[in-house]
């Protein structure tokens, strides 16, 4: 499943800064990239964003702290292994939180 399709509004929100954030830094930005542009390792991960620079690619995804729960923590794991073990490639988690607490 790929992380568009669970991406809570909010953490939509954050990717999409992130993704201006890194163009503004002079990265060349895909935002929820498809299969046919991840290299063979990734596909099928969730991935919210490839940033490619001159000597350098992150991969960078959002999660609420809710959703960080959501597949576990080996998730998480076993994408920053495969991203690490590409050479040039690292892997940047960002975890965005509500301002203010939500009633329930």
């Amino acid at each position: 499943m790929k992380s568009q399709s669970l991406k809570s509004p909010m953490e939509h929100r954050r990717l999409l800064r992130l993704a201006r954030e890194y163009d503004r830094a002079g990265y060349d930005v895909l935002v929820y990239p498809t299969d046919e542009v991840l290299p063979e390792s990734l596909q099928g991960c969730a991935v919210g964003l490839i940033a490619t620079g001159n000597e350098n690619t992150i991969v960078a995804d959002v999660r609420s702290r809710d959703s960080l729960t959501l597949n576990g923590p080996a998730d998480l794991r076993r994408l920053t292994e495969k991203v690490n073990a590409l050479p040039g490639w690292e892997f940047n988690l960002v975890v965005t939180n509500p301002r203010h607490s939500q009633a329930s």
